[in-house]
């Protein structure tokens, strides 16, 4: 059945006022113009219904009906996502998860958390490390994206080197699926092979097979000692240098950021304030990040790092180890994102992720290909993971002024980075934003395959339309 008439829309609202309370289901467009956006470019899309439901088995009964009525559902939670992950591109129901935020149990031995999946990051973090426990996956948005949308993400962060991404700390999955059925997709177990294992099927699934509902992460000893490098280097290709030399290195750094001079440039200016080695001799920074368990490791982690770095500048090294000496060599690097849309700004940001091997060499043709076009680039990011963040940049009119030539700009970048063993995306993701390549990733064979398991758990394609797949 389709909803294709007011009389329709309105019984289903009723529906769901039954389901979840008459206060936790809005059609008042002001109430609905927030969720029709994330951090996605200046994109906007209207929707009829938004409902805030406060358990799984209130979801499993929203899907049901969703489902009878053939009514696109996007699931949301933080609204961080940049590749339009949230968006509701068809229309049809927004399902916030913001009522879905307990901690449910740690487990101290077992070493897991228990979370449902509208649980802020930061707040997780927090829990879990006044239990002397850390939950090490803290992307830059941590301060209000969910634990949910993370895994439907596989979320990245700075630290990502050293422990990796979010798919490697989930265990177990509760997951609504379209049909309303729930399951859980894996165990509480540090080994698990019984069967065909579905949790990595829904990590970076970004909405479009299910409802992620809970979440159980694996946890890790907390850090005892943490410590911030930073340095800068004349030349580009000097930098690039000691991250191939810090990767080959016996010490494992939990991040390493390069930021190049555009960067820098960029975010000074709108510090209007002095940072550390912002120098006019400088052309790329490093900041380097160390968590140890112990001082005699940090001591040996740092000593090495020195080594390193010292072979390819004469800069001074900056060693940060109050969080007020962090603070304060950090703030450049944390910034870069409000410089990118001070003063009417915006950006697309590039997310692909290289082989470390060719890092200098992928960086130098981003540069060529937006000479070519008159288009502004600054890059910086994830450097040791060859997650570089290559942020296309335009003033007013943005993306939708010139987006054929933006398109094109992407496909020469995505094309080169594929056909060195690179990928689309390192950490944000398919989204509707980058659809559109996949063709240059994948083969026929390989996309219908995907098309295939969509269909098999949502052949009603009611699950976030117009997400990863056309």
């Amino acid at each position: 059945m389709k909803t294709d008439t007011p009389s329709q829309l309105q019984k289903i609202v009723e529906i769901f006022k039954d389901i979840c309370g008459d206060k936790y289901v809005y059609t008042d467009k002001e109430v609905l113009q927030a969720y029709g956006s994330d951090q996605t470019l200046d994109f906007h899309f209207p929707f009829d219904i938004l409902v805030k439901p406060a358990s799984p088995e209130d979801i499993s009964s929203i899907l049901k009906v969703c489902n009878d009525y053939f009514l696109p559902i996007t699931p949301r939670g933080g609204g961080s996502g940049v590749t339009g992950g949230a968006l509701p591109v068809k229309g049809g129901v927004v399902l916030s998860l913001e009522r879905l935020n307990k901690i449910i149990e740690i487990d101290n031995v077992g070493g897991y958390v228990i979370a449902e999946s509208g649980v802020i990051t930061a707040d997780l973090c927090e829990y879990v490390e006044y239990h002397d426990l850390y939950f090490p996956v803290f992307p830059s948005s941590g301060a209000y994206s969910f634990i949910g949308g993370n895994v439907a993400e596989n979320a990245g962060s700075i630290n990502s080197c050293k422990y990796g991404t979010t798919s490697n700390y989930v265990l177990n999955l509760e997951v609504v699926l379209p049909s309303g059925e729930i399951i859980w997709t894996g165990a509480n177990v540090l080994k698990n092979a019984t069967g065909l294992n579905l949790t990595p099927l829904f990590i970076g699934s970004e909405g479009i097979l299910g409802v992620i509902t809970k979440v159980v992460f694996k946890l890790l000893p907390k850090p005892r000692h943490e410590i911030t490098i930073l340095v800068g280097f004349k030349t580009l290709e000097e930098a690039c240098d000691a991250i191939i030399d810090i990767k080959k290195s016996t010490v494992f750094p939990s991040g390493v950021e390069l930021i190049c001079l555009n960067a820098i440039k960029l975010t000074s200016d709108y510090l209007e304030e002095d940072s550390p080695l912002v120098l006019r001799n400088l052309e790329a920074h490093l900041l380097i990040s160390l968590h140890e368990v112990s001082m005699i490791e940090t001591s040996y982690a740092l000593e090495i790092m020195t080594s390193i770095i010292e072979k390819y500048t004469q800069e001074d090294i900056l060693v940060a180890q109050t969080d007020a000496e962090k603070m304060k060599i950090n703030k450049l690097r944390l910034n870069i994102g409000n410089a990118l849309v001070s003063n009417g700004k915006n950006y697309r940001d590039v997310d692909v992720c290289v082989p470390l091997s060719i890092l200098l060499q992928y960086i130098r043709k981003v540069e060529s290909i937006c000479k070519e076009h008159s288009v502004n680039l600054v890059c910086f990011g994830h450097a040791l993971d060859g997650n570089l963040h290559t942020n296309l940049v335009f003033n007013h009119g943005g993306y939708s002024s010139d987006e054929i030539t933006i398109k094109k700009i992407l496909k020469e970048i995505y094309q080169y980075a594929i056909s060195k063993g690179g990928v689309i995306s390192g950490e944000h993701g398919i989204g509707m934003l980058q659809i559109d390549f996949m063709t240059l990733q994948f083969s026929p064979a390989h996309l219908a395959l995907l098309q295939s398991i969509k269909r098999l758990f949502d052949p009603n394609r009611i699950m976030n339309p117009g997400k990863i797949l056309n």
